[in-house]
């Protein structure tokens, strides 16, 4: 048995804090972390990873662990790229009180609230731009004779 499922399953109740810090590890650290110093209405599963440093592959195991610990806990979803659906992450009640009870924040932290927030509303821009410019050149098309209404119609639902 690994340490990470020893933790879980020596009691029915939650791990302790100190149980927890025992095996969060560094991945698991940077997740509360960005969590925790950014402070908004919730980070998508691709920003999350991103600012964390986290693998793609590992990113779902990490917050499952989160989860079952009460520490984060999913809040909305929203479009990220390509259509997708991304899960939004906050901490819960128990996250912010684990943070704050003694979570080691680096001297530097990985990212300044007002830097993400910053960075958000400008990918929330360009992906507005790119829907813009998306219909203008669909519009374009069908004008130039190019393609038919109803392809252009499909092309914009997309």
């Amino acid at each position: 048995m690994n340490e990470d499922n020893q933790i879980e399953t020596s009691t029915d109740s939650l791990p302790t804090f100190d149980e927890m810090r025992d095996h969060l590890g560094d991945a698991r650290q940077n997740i509360l972390t960005v969590l925790y110093v950014t402070d908004t209405s919730g980070v998508n599963t691709s920003d999350l990873r991103e600012q964390a440093g986290i693998p793609s592959g590992s990113m779902s195991h990490h917050m499952r662990k989160l989860q079952r610990w009460e520490l984060v806990e999913e809040i909305d979803r929203e479009y990220a790229g390509r259509g997708s659906r991304a899960i939004v992450w906050a901490l819960t009640t128990r996250g912010h009180e684990f943070c704050d009870d003694g979570l080691e924040l680096p001297d530097d932290p990985l990212v300044e609230p007002e830097d993400f927030e910053a960075l958000r509303a400008e990918v929330s821009e360009l992906r507005d731009d790119v829907e813009t410019m998306k219909k203008a050149m669909v519009q374009i098309a069908v004008k130039a004779g190019g393609v038919k209404e109803e392809t252009a119609q499909e092309w914009l639902s997309d």
